[in-house]
């Protein structure tokens, strides 16, 4: 095997082909994170963008997006996921049959250490194993999202009823409104929507790094494409909006991303309607699937359909820059 480095952006047709097909040919690998656009919008971002191209027997098998937090970090060989903390599906784009060594690998791509977090089902198949885990749900919809609402729960059906109709005898009649192509003027509201939650609520802000927001803008401007653009679903009763969800939609699965709400509606949920109408509408928006991301709370188990599974990984170059990589992140994660 010998891997090839290049730019996102200098990926050819024959490249983004070959990685397009390995990617439909597994279920675990259709996901708009894993695929050549999201990897070339994070470049247009921010430059620290590299895929290695595995070459074997005269003939692609495989991709390995990452990327570099900061300039001194790509100095140092310290890699992360592609996206870094925008990204919920990371790893090995890869042929079924390949094998790969993580140390070796890393060597080939001249990192030092890769540190995956949100690494997809399958990984461990072509040798790259997880070292922890972590579980995700998703909402599968093969026989259409009405079908799918039918089946749930009965005390979760009387509830949502409930809800449903005391958002509309508060707020008026409900609309739920889906835009495949929204521009990035729109998603970046959403953006600035979830920013105020994030400081509500007193979490972490992701995108008080701003190459994040250019991603945001990188991936509207980068025009249809079908394995990774931008969607935005918002539901509003009486013109008054009550929650918008910006995702990535690749095929027919959907990353649901960022979620927003108006807090002062709370009492109605939501963030639940608008799943609720999102499901309904499914086949109409062109989704088969809906991938909830990482994470086992009650709200994501409320709409499961199954669990997936997500890991986490760090693995390490058997070289000399590989050991001093691994020191500088220990210093770096002792500093917090």
């Amino acid at each position: 095997m010998n891997v090839e480095l290049m730019r996102p952006l200098a990926l050819g047709p024959a490249e983004r082909a070959a990685w397009r097909d390995i990617a439909a040919s597994q279920p675990a690998l259709r996901r708009a994170f894993l695929s050549p656009g999201f990897a070339q919008a994070c470049e247009a971002a921010h430059g620290r963008a590299v895929v290695g191209v595995l070459h074997e027997a005269g003939a692609i098998q495989g991709f390995l997006p990452f990327q570099f937090a900061s300039r001194w970090h790509q100095a140092a060989g310290l890699a992360e996921r592609i996206g870094g903390e925008l990204c919920d599906a990371a790893g090995l784009i890869a042929r079924p049959g390949l094998r790969a060594d993580p140390a070796a690998l890393l060597r080939l791509c001249r990192i030092g250490v890769l540190f995956l977090t949100h690494l997809v089902e399958g990984q461990a198949a072509l040798g790259l194993t997880p070292q922890a885990h972590d579980t995700g749900h998703i909402i599968a919809l093969p026989d259409g999202g009405p079908a799918y609402l039918a089946g749930l729960r009965p005390d979760l059906l009387r509830d949502t009823a409930r809800r449903l109709r005391r958002a509309e005898r508060e707020y008026g009649p409900l609309s739920f409104h889906f835009d495949a192509r929204p521009d990035a003027a729109a998603a970046l509201d959403v953006i600035a929507q979830k920013r105020a939650q994030y400081r509500r609520t007193g979490a972490a802000d992701p995108f008080a790094v701003p190459h994040r927001l250019r991603l945001i803008e990188a991936l509207c401007a980068a025009g249809p494409a079908e394995d990774c653009r931008p969607v935005l679903a918002s539901l509003t009763a009486g013109g008054r909006v009550l929650a918008r969800h910006l995702g990535l939609q690749c095929g027919g699965t959907l990353s649901y991303w960022f979620p927003v709400y108006d807090p002062a509606a709370e009492k109605v949920s939501p963030g639940r309607l608008l799943l609720w109408h999102q499901i309904g509408q499914a086949a109409a928006c062109g989704i088969t699937l809906i991938d909830r991301g990482e994470g086992d709370s009650e709200a994501k188990r409320d709409f499961s359909s199954g669990v997936q599974d997500f890991g986490t990984a760090n693995w390490q170059a058997a070289t000399p820059r590989g050991m001093a990589a691994r020191l500088l992140q220990a210093a770096l994660w002792r500093l917090g």
